[in-house]
């Protein structure tokens, strides 16, 4: 049975959301209610990785209306991308450089840089950009929320107090149900440690990296 299509905001059908407001309220506004809606967006469609020019996103149904033929640019990506940063809602990959300042809604200009696109124009831009901030982990759950649902499912398996190897909770059912990458489980699994409900042991890079690690449970 297939899935439920998402059922996108009205906002999302009014042709000034796609192009930064000059006004800096009002941008703010604008930029917080994107960030939402791309956070159910991902959840709904289990999306982790989001790329400034990216080839998904250039054409995507969430950046791109093609009935009112708008697209976002890249720019107010990276803005938006700077915002779900900022909320502690997703992590840049990779971090930005020392001495890079991340954007800011209010002091960013809304120039053409930040003008919405036509769908076509979107999808003549170069796949991919090598520009700082181009490319988002997308917390739709925190890694601490994460961490919640693996030890809930650890519980409910009985499967605390055992050790495990992250290549086995790679391979798990509970990864495959949500098709969780191995950099958001290794921060699940993280979150765990820091609240004292697991260990991470053993293993080293040249030995094969994090999947080689083990996990306790307690």
């Amino acid at each position: 049975m297939a899935a439920p299509a998402f059922e996108f905001p009205r906002i999302h059908n009014f042709a000034p959301f796609y192009t930064l407001q000059p006004n800096p309220d009002t941008a703010a506004t604008q930029v917080e209610m994107w960030a939402r809606l791309v956070l159910s967006y991902c959840r709904a469609h289990k999306r982790f990785v989001l790329q400034a020019g990216g080839e998904w996103e250039r054409t995507s149904e969430l950046f791109c209306h093609r009935q009112l033929d708008r697209a976002l640019s890249p720019d107010m990506m990276r803005l938006l991308f700077a915002y779900l940063v900022q909320q502690g809602r997703a992590a840049y990959d990779p971090p930005l450089p020392k001495g890079v300042k991340p954007l800011r809604v209010g002091q960013v200009e809304a120039d053409h840089r930040m003008h919405a696109l036509s769908v076509a124009g979107a999808q003549t831009i170069p796949a991919g950009t090598s520009e700082h901030g181009s490319k988002i982990w997308v917390y739709w759950q925190t890694p601490s929320e994460w961490g919640d649902v693996l030890y809930e499912w650890i519980k409910n398996t009985g499967q605390n107090r055992s050790v495990l190897t992250v290549y086995e909770l790679q391979h798990s059912t509970f990864v495959e149900q949500h098709a969780l990458p191995l950099p958001i489980l290794m921060l699940a699994l993280r979150s765990l440690v820091a609240r004292g409900c697991a260990q991470l042991f053993g293993g080293t890079e040249a030995a094969g990296g994090d999947e080689q690690l083990g996990v306790k449970f307690v």
